[in-house]
C-alpha cells in the first residue's frame, strides 16, 4: 500500500535577522524554491503545503505550480508559536477538507543544500525504525564536551575534566539540524503528542547548515556554487 505523505514547508514572513529570508534570492532563485524543487523531485509526497500567512510568499510558491490551499492564521505566525502547533493546524485543516495522511513531513524553506536523494533515503530509514518520528541530525564538531563560557573576556571550560581529552576518546553527540524530519500521523492525537520516540537520520554538517544570519547565508551559497 502506498504511503500517503504530507509535506509542510513552514514559511511565515517577518524574519528579523535576514529580511524576507524565506524568499530572498539564493543562487538566483528565491531560497524557498530550492526546497520546492527538492520536494517535487523526491516524488515522495501526495501533497506539498507551504504554510504561510503571506500573500506575497503564496504568489511566489504558486509560480512553481504548487497550490497553497489555505493561508496560516496571523495568530499562528508570530515568534512564539511552536512549529508543532502549526503542523497540527495544517493537519486539522486538511481533515476538514477530507484529506488524510499516514506521515507528516516538514522541510524548512532555508534548506537549499538538502537534495531529493536525502529525502528518499530518509524515507526508507523511517520505514525501518520503530519510532514515530525522526529528525535530520549532524555530529557536533568539535566535541561538545570542549564547550567553554566567555565571561568578562575570560574563558572557562564548562566541563574541565574533558578539556585535555582527545576528540577520539570522547563520545559523539548530535544536534537537530532543523532542516527536515517526519512524524507518524497518529502522534498528533492528544494522548500521543507527548510520547514521541525520535530517531536521528544523520546528514553532513554541510547539508545541515542552519541559515540564521548573513554569515550562514554566504557560507551556504559558497558551498552550493562549488558542489
Amino acid at each position: 500500500m502506498k504511503i500517503k505523505r504530507l509535506l509542510i514547508i513552514p514559511a511565515r514572513s517577518g524574519s528579523k535577522r535576514i529580511k524576507n529570508k524565506n524568499i530572498k534570492k539564493f543562487c538566483g532563485k528565491p531560497i524557498i524554491n530550492w526546497s520546492l524543487i527538492t520536494a517535487k523531485k523526491s516524488k515522495l509526497f501526495c501533497k506539498i503545503h507551504v504554510s504561510t500567512e503571506s500573500v506575497k510568499i503564496k504568489k511566489i510558491v504558486e509560480k512553481q505550480r504548487i497550490k497553497v490551499d489555505f493561508l496560516r492564521p496571523k495568530k499562528l505566525s508570530n515568534d512564539f508559536i511552536s512549529l508543532m502547533d502549526v503542523y497540527k493546524y495544517v493537519i486539522d485543516k486538511y481533515k476538514k477538507l477530507n484529506f488524510f495522511f499516514d506521515e507528516i513531513w516538514f522541510l524548512t524553506p532555508c534548506s537549499p543544500l538538502v537534495n531529493y536523494r536525502d529525502l528518499r533515503l530518509s524515507a526508507k530509514f523511517f520505514q525501518k525504525v520503530r519510532g514515530n518520528a525522526f529528525l535530520a541530525v549532524s555530529k557536533f564538531s568539535p566535541p561538545i564536551q570542549w564547550a567553554m563560557e566567555l565571561k568578562n573576556k575570560k574563558l572557562t571550560f564548562v566541563k574541565k575534566k574533558y578539556s585535555l581529552m582527545r576528540s577520539q576518546d570522547l563520545k559523539e553527540h548530535y544536534y537537530d539540524t532543523g532542516t527536515f524530519g517526519a512524524f507518524k500521523n497518529n502522534i498528533f492525537d492528544k494522548k500521543k503528542i507527548n510520547n514521541l520516540k525520535f530517531y536521528g537520520y544523520e546528514i553532513s554538517r554541510t547539508k545541515g547548515i542552519d541559515i540564521d544570519n548573513l554569515d550562514d547565508w554566504h557560507l551556504a551559497e559558497k558551498i552550493a556554487i562549488n558542489t
